[in-house]
C-alpha cells in the first residue's frame, strides 16, 4: 500500500469493503467491530485517520506507533477476539500526515469480538448475535463444504422423480445418441454424476442435496428444503416505472411460483421467456436455418440462475421480466474470489459455485464450458438489441440485469413485443388485473426490493433511507402488530428516524386502531 493508493481509497467512499475511522488520539471500539465484520463477511480495508467524508486528517504522529501496537495487541487478545486473526497494520505518511492502513482478509472461520458476532451490511457493521437467521447465514458462508455436496439424511430413491430422469434421457437420445446415461438406471446416473455415493461400510446409497435439487419430487423438495422456490414475474411496465413510488404500478401482471426440481424449473422459465419476451428474426450468414435469439440469449441467464444459487440460504430466486429489461435475483455464496459490488461479465466467467449442478446442466447442453456462457451473452445480446446493457451487483443477493429494448418512459411504449400473444394458442392474453390488484396491496418484501443501487446517482443517506423503508414494509408484512420500538431495534435505527420513514410511507402503509395495540396495514392509494 502506497500513498497514492491510500488517497484513491479515501475518495472512493465507504462501502461494503471500505471503512474510514478518525481515531486521532486513540483506537475506538467501532474499529474492532469493523474488523470483526470484515472477517465474517468478505474482507475489507480500514483507513485510520480519515473522516467519514473521506477527508484525510491523520492521527497524532507522536502516537501513531502506539496506536498501531494497540491494534496488534487487541486483535491477538483471545479475551477480545476469538479466534484471533492475523493482521498487520501499516503506518503511511501522506503529505506530512500519519495514517494507518489495515487490510482485513475474508476470515476462514466465524469470528466474534467481546462475545458478539458482527457482519457487514452495506457500509454498516451489524451486531447479529441475537438474530438467529443472520447468524446461520454467516456460519453457512464459512462452511467449507458446499451445500450441494452434503448428504440428505433420510432421503432415498423413492424421494426422486423418475419422470425427470426419463426426460433427461429423451433429450440425450436426440442430442447425444451414444451418451452413457442411456444405458444407466436412475441410481447409476446419480453415481456417475457424483450426486450419490455408497457407504463404504454398509453399502447404503447416500444421496446429496444436488440430487434432490436436480431430480427431487415436489413432495420431497417441500419436505427437505421447504423454503426453496422460484418466482417468475412479468410486469406490464418499465423497470423505472416499477421503482417510481409516484406511479406505484401494479406489482405484476403474470406470476408463476415454482417449487419443482431444477430440471423442471429450467423448462418453466424458458416457457415463461417465450411467452413474454419478443421473438426477433435472425438468420445466420451462410445458412437457411433461423436462430431463436431470445432463447440463445436467455437460456444462458436462466441456467446461471439455476446452477449458481446458494440454496443453503433458503431464500427465493426471482426472474423479473419488464418491458425493457430482465432482472434475476438470487442468494449467493460470498467468496474472496468474487468481489462484492458492481461487476462485469468477464469477472464471473471463470468460477463455478455449484460444480455438481453445473455438471448435469453441461451434460444436457444447457451450460457449456467455463466462460462460454459469458461469451454467448456477449455474442447474442447485441444481435437481440444493439444498445443492450448488462448490470451486475454481487452481494449476499446476486442481481443480474440486461436491458433488451428501448422504451419511452413517458408512455411506456417500446419496440413491438409479442403483442400479448399466448404461445400456446395464439390468442390475446389479457392483463391479469385481478392478480395485479391483489398483489398491489399484498406484495412481499422480496418483490419490493430488486433495485440495482446506483451510488453515482443517489446519496449515501438516500440509499440507506430507501433500504430502511423497504425493511419497514417487510417487517409489517411479517408482523402487522409490530411496534415502532421493535422496528427501530430490528433495523438498527432510532425511533424518531422510524417515525419519519413511516410518515414518508403514508401512501403505502397505515396504522389502524389505537396507538398502542393497533395494527399496520399495507394499502394502495
Amino acid at each position: 500500500m502506497d500513498a497514492d493508493r491510500f488517497i484513491k481509497l479515501s475518495r472512493a467512499g465507504e462501502g461494503i469493503t471500505i471503512e474510514y475511522k478518525t481515531c486521532t488520539e486513540q483506537i475506538s471500539e467501532s474499529l474492532y467491530e469493523t474488523v470483526c465484520s470484515f472477517l465474517n463477511h468478505s474482507g475489507g480495508q480500514i483507513l485510520v485517520g480519515v473522516c467519514n467524508n473521506g477527508k484525510i486528517i491523520g492521527v497524532n504522529p507522536e502516537k501513531a506507533e502506539t496506536l498501531k501496537a494497540n491494534i496488534i495487541t487487541s486483535i491477538k487478545n483471545p479475551e477480545l477476539f476469538l479466534p484471533c486473526p492475523y493482521i498487520t497494520p501499516r503506518i503511511i505518511d501522506i503529505e506530512g500526515k500519519s495514517v494507518i492502513y489495515l487490510d482485513i482478509p475474508c476470515g476462514q472461520y466465524v469470528y466474534r469480538y467481546k462475545g458478539r458476532y458482527w457482519d457487514r451490511n452495506g457500509d454498516a457493521d451489524i451486531d447479529i448475535t441475537d438474530q438467529p437467521e443472520l447468524m446461520l447465514t454467516v456460519f453457512e458462508r464459512k462452511n467449507p463444504h458446499l451445500f450441494e455436496d452434503r448428504i440428505v439424511n433420510g432421503m432415498t430413491m423413492a424421494h426422486l422423480d423418475h419422470d425427470t430422469f426419463q426426460f433427461c434421457r429423451n433429450i440425450l437420445a436426440v442430442t447425444k445418441p451414444g451418451h452413457a446415461w442411456l444405458q444407466l438406471n436412475d441410481e447409476g446416473v446419480l453415481i456417475h454424476t457424483r450426486l450419490a455415493k455408497r457407504d463404504a461400510g454398509t453399502g447404503e446409497l447416500k444421496l446429496k442435496y444436488a440430487a434432490l435439487l436436480l431430480f427431487g419430487s415436489d413432495d420431497a423438495i417441500a419436505d427437505f428444503i421447504p423454503r426453496y422456490r422460484f418466482e417468475a414475474m412479468f410486469h406490464m411496465c418499465t423497470y423505472a416505472q416499477y421503482n417510481d413510488a409516484r406511479q406505484f404500478p401494479n406489482r405484476y401482471d403474470d406470476r408463476r411460483t415454482m417449487r419443482s426440481n431444477l430440471i423442471k424449473i429450467y423448462n418453466e422459465l424458458t416457457q415463461f421467456t417465450e411467452r413474454w419476451l419478443p421473438d426477433k428474426f435472425y438468420l445466420p450468414t451462410g445458412t437457411t436455418q433461423r436462430v431463436d435469439l431470445r432463447l440463445e440469449l436467455f437460456r444462458e441467464i436462466i441456467a446461471n440462475l439455476c446452477v449458481h444459487t446458494d440454496y443453503s440460504a433458503g431464500y427465493a430466486c426471482f426472474y423479473h421480466v419488464f418491458k425493457d429489461r430482465v432482472i434475476t435475483k438470487n442468494p449467493t455464496r460470498l467468496l474472496p474470489e468474487i468481489p462484492e459490488g458492481r461487476l462485469t461479465l468477464q469477472q464471473l466467467s471463470n468460477y463455478t459455485k455449484n460444480p455438481l449442478l453445473v455438471r448435469v446442466f453441461h451434460e444436457l447442453s444447457w451450460v457449456e464450458d467455463m466462460g462460454s456462457g459469458t461469451r454467448n451473452i456477449l455474442r447474442y445480446a447485441p444481435l437481440y438489441y444493439p444498445d443492450y446493457k448488462v448490470e451486475i451487483n454481487s452481494g449476499s443477493q446476486f442481481l443480474f440485469s440486461i436491458t433488451y429494448a428501448n422504451v419511452s418512459q413517458e408512455n411506456g411504449e417500446n419496440v413491438p413485443r409479442n403483442e400479448g400473444m399466448s404461445q400456446e394458442n395464439g390468442e390475446n392474453v389479457p392483463r391479469n388485473e385481478g392478480m395485479s390488484q391483489e398483489n398491489a396491496s399484498g406484495f412481499n418484501d422480496d418483490d419490493f426490493s430488486i433495485s440495482l443501487t446506483d451510488t453515482t446517482r443517489h446519496t449515501k443517506t438516500s440509499i440507506k433511507r430507501h433500504k430502511r423503508q423497504q425493511g419497514i414494509i417487510g417487517l409489517i408484512r411479517q408482523n402487522p402488530v409490530i411496534t415502532i420500538e421493535e422496528m427501530a431495534e430490528r433495523l438498527d435505527a432510532n425511533e424518531r428516524t422510524i417515525k419519519r420513514d413511516i410518515e414518508e410511507l403514508k401512501a403505502v402503509i397505515e396504522h389502524v386502531g389505537p396507538t398502542k395495540g393497533g395494527t399496520w396495514r399495507i394499502i394502495k392509494k
